[in-house]
């Protein structure tokens, strides 16, 4: 190549470079694990576990963040709050049951003796005790009933998310910054602002919410002291056993590029605002790998969409163990982290991406909505009795059908020992039973998922968090609720290996007799649509020793592994250019 073609080439690269960083606020993973929102797939408060929660604010900046924990069967809320960081500031807290402070078992309870400030101030006001706040079931019973289970329990298995709102200024960021003593200067002020008061004078960021920000309308957002999000923050959490002596870790997944508004996203506690919804990118980078092994800026609608794209799968991967000398036992996470936007009704309705159903008939079935037409008397050609569909690529809405039998996911299961066997080799003749996993439907072969129809596992995932256990052996003791529970079962299997769940065909047919795909698709020109579901989680192990300390203790070791995954797109795919 001459120097008049390296040149050349060297210009392209770095034009390439730097339209990636022209269109730097769509959404995406960090790999170097800071962001605006951090993602954490489980916690759990069952079995004598506690989890160990962390959030670290890498910058000079102070910032306000909307901490939210969701059970993991559809994602209500079970306890949010607002934190308010200081700068370089580390905010910690545990949950766990009830029994771990001393009161009856059965309640999860999230306890932090950390000073920074919060909305309620956790530190000086718990609910019980100083530190201490119950988690709550308002979201999924009474008139918020989903079909799900019911009792407080429930709240005990689940995953959270942080969403940064904005950061603070002025004296906002003064009242939120610690001292040379570790208190934040004055918390009582940032609690203050958020005061209702009856008779008086409403605080300055409730007044905001409830009457208008500047020249906008009030939509529950205050803008005073809070500037754009900036990113910088990391997390990370530990599912700890004292009992068993056990500790698994992972971080948080980081997501950059979610919100650039000029005053963030600074909304009223207590209500669901800000959501993953509630962002300003609606585009985001999707990383594809061989054969392509680029990324492609993929547009959408909705922010939760943008969000979803990065973390949609056609495949995960992980391995297992359970071998019987050991007392191993493994569990697979797996948590769709955005599902409740396509999967529950009112959470579509109270996030505007579909409109609320009509009470009387209309001229036109609104979208996001299948009625049924009347078809003699006055209304003759309106319509009645909608009902919400669930929004691609998920097929079902959480819940279940006129029969009481689950809504859920089709995917499958394939899994191989560590010398490549699987339980349908190619050259053996007789067909072999794969594992399988209960709850599952009908074993019918899906055209177009293997080549051999006993390869794979057909079976069901219904909930937002799941937990496949392979083998006998218990690692986080996911309870049963009357017959309803987070817990999958593998009941046979390899002693050792690996598998693969396919997220790829729905479980229906299209006309034509073909495999119908479950697609994301996207606004983007390049016509690409993402296949499979947006998932992410983890394999967890658990192995037993009974010969530690000459027989007498009983040691347990555990490792925790991040799914492996590839990503699928359908049409197009072709390399980004910047505008």
């Amino acid at each position: 190549m001459n120097r008049k073609n390296l040149t050349a080439a060297v210009l392209a690269g770095l034009a390439g470079v730097a339209g990636i960083a022209g269109t730097a606020q769509a959404v995406n993973i960090n790999p170097d694990g800071t962001g605006q929102v951090l993602l954490y797939p489980y916690y759990t408060t069952n079995d004598g576990n506690q989890t160990l929660i962390s959030v670290v604010n890498t910058t000079d900046q102070a910032k306000a963040v909307k901490v939210r924990f969701l059970e993991g069967f559809n994602s209500r809320e079970v306890l949010d709050f607002n934190l308010y960081m200081s700068r370089e500031d580390v905010w910690t807290a545990v949950v766990a049951d009830s029994s771990a402070f001393g009161a009856e078992a059965g309640v999860p309870h999230l306890f932090t003796a950390d000073t920074t400030c919060t909305v309620p101030y956790l530190y000086e006001m718990g609910s019980t005790a100083p530190g201490l706040q119950a988690f709550l079931s308002f979201a999924y019973t009474g008139n918020a009933e989903d079909g799900g289970p019911t009792e407080i329990g429930r709240a005990g298995e689940g995953h959270l998310e942080m969403i940064e709102m904005g950061t603070l200024l002025g004296d906002a960021a003064a009242d939120a910054t610690h001292g040379t003593d570790g208190m934040p200067a004055d918390c009582l002020a940032i609690n203050e602002r958020w005061y209702e008061v009856v008779g008086g004078t409403d605080g300055t960021w409730f007044d905001e919410a409830t009457n208008g920000c500047g020249s906008a309308d009030a939509d529950g957002q205050a803008c005073t002291d809070t500037g754009r999000n900036s990113g910088g923050l990391f997390g990370g959490a530990a599912i700890v056993n004292a009992d068993n002596g056990t500790m698994y870790s992972y971080d948080a997944k980081a997501i950059q590029g979610f919100d650039d508004t000029d005053d963030g996203l600074h909304y009223l506690p207590g209500t669901i605002f800000p959501s993953l919804q509630s962002g300003s990118g609606k585009d985001a980078w999707v990383f594809f790998g061989v054969p392509q092994n680029q990324a492609v800026e993929v547009n959408y609608d909705n922010s939760v969409d943008a969000l979803s794209a990065v973390f949609m799968h056609d495949y995960i991967m992980n391995e297992y163990v359970v071998e019987e000398d050991l007392n191993a036992g493994t569990e697979w996470v797996i948590t769709f982290p955005t599902k409740n936007f396509y999967a529950d009704a009112d959470r579509m309705v109270a996030a505007g991406l579909i409109p609320k159903a009509p009470k009387e008939p209309a001229d036109a079935v609104p979208p996001g909505y299948t009625c049924t037409e009347i078809k003699t008397g006055l209304n003759a050609g309106k319509f009645e009795d909608c009902e919400a569909n669930a929004r691609a690529p998920f097929t079902q809405l959480f819940g279940a059908n006129d029969d009481g039998d689950p809504l859920c996911e089709i995917v499958g299961l394939k899994t191989w020992d560590r010398e490549e066997d699987t339980f349908q080799r190619p050259d053996v003749p007789s067909v072999v039973i794969p594992p399988t996993v209960s709850p599952a439907p009908p074993r019918d072969c899906i055209p177009g998922v293997d080549d051999e129809c006993t390869s794979e596992t057909v079976f069901q995932l219904c909930n937002e968090v799941n937990v496949l256990r392979f083998g006998e052996q218990v690692v986080f003791g996911t309870p049963d609720f009357d017959g309803e529970s987070l817990l999958l079962e593998v009941t046979d299997e390899f002693a050792a290996g690996w598998g693969r769940i396919n997220f790829t065909y729905t479980g229906e047919f299209d006309t034509n007799d073909d495999p119908v795909m479950r697609t994301l698709p996207a606004n983007n020109l390049q016509g690409v649509s993402l296949v499979g579901l947006p998932v992410t989680g983890f394999s967890a192990y658990e192995f037993e020793n009974d010969f530690a300390e000459g027989g007498d203790v009983k040691a347990y070791y555990g490792g925790l592994f991040g799914h492996k995954a590839s990503v699928r797109g359908l049409g197009p795919i072709a390399t980004p250019v910047s505008q």
